[in-house]
């Protein structure tokens, strides 16, 4: 089963999740994407289980930096950080808290120092391992299997802080780099009414924001925090990515998530 084909032009939101949860092709629900009222009240607005739990788990304070070496040294660019910005030359000064990278850069550069035989993995395509290198490293291994210092995690349901994410450019998406990769930095939360859609928090450095990011629009770039939509097929596997959450369409391309081990 595959995902409806993306066309150019905007798809409603809930049409693709329809068309990932379901075998077979249906008309799109005339429905436009949740209103972000809906999923994030404001403080005035009364808040139901639901809105508490999603917002908790999209919070950055509550990222378990402790909770494997990959996050320890994420969190280590996030307390030194005093600049950063986003380029194709990875240029790093820990003492003076300078950081320059783009995404896989910045992939490369943590995980040499929390996963070395993960990061010889991907390097094996290269010295400056691209987005894609970092996706066919890890897409290459059977789901639930180790290799190379990764282990494939096949549903989105089962990611972890400290996993990565990466996808492959989708050919309408207008852009030279060839795709991207991030840091899930909290569990993905299920969105309130799409059994298939998460919202997930990741890290990653770039110049264009996600969706509540920490990187202020026409100022900074290059390292930070925000949110992303990932929604999975019937098998709960990642088909689909919203680059900023639900606020715009969602991408129909090949996703791959893995895990650092020792």
């Amino acid at each position: 089963m595959r995902v409806a084909v993306l066309g150019i032009s905007w798809i409603p939101f809930a049409a693709l999740l329809l068309s990932c949860s379901t075998p077979e092709r249906r008309p799109a629900p005339s429905m436009d994407p949740p209103p972000r009222a809906v999923l994030f009240p404001s403080a005035a607005a009364p808040r139901n289980d639901s809105h508490r739990e999603l917002e908790r788990a999209l919070t950055d304070a509550y990222i378990p930096w402790d909770a494997n070496e990959v996050l320890g040294i994420v969190g280590k660019i996030a307390e030194t950080l005093n600049v950063s910005s986003y380029s194709s030359l990875t240029r790093v000064n820990v003492a003076k808290g300078e950081y320059s990278f783009d995404c896989s850069g910045m992939a490369d550069w943590v995980l040499c120092r929390a996963a070395p035989v993960a990061c010889r993995s991907v390097r094996s395509a290269g010295p400056r391992p691209l987005a894609r290198d970092f996706h066919r490293a890890i897409a290459a291994i059977p789901a639930g299997r180790e290799r190379g210092g990764w282990r494939r995690i096949a549903r989105v349901d089962q990611a972890q802080p400290g996993d990565v994410v990466a996808w492959i450019k989708p050919p309408e998406v207008p852009s030279r780099n060839s795709g991207h990769v991030a840091f899930i930095v909290r569990s993905p939360a299920p969105l309130p009414g799409y059994p298939n859609a998460y919202l997930v928090r990741v890290a990653d450095s770039t110049s264009l924001y996600h969706d509540n990011d920490t990187r202020e629009p026409g100022l900074t770039n290059g390292f930070g925090f925000g949110t992303i939509l990932l929604v999975s097929d019937e098998s709960g596997a990642p088909v689909a990515y919203g680059w900023v959450g639900t606020r715009a369409r969602v991408f129909e391309t090949k996703i791959a998530i893995g895990r650092a081990v020792p």
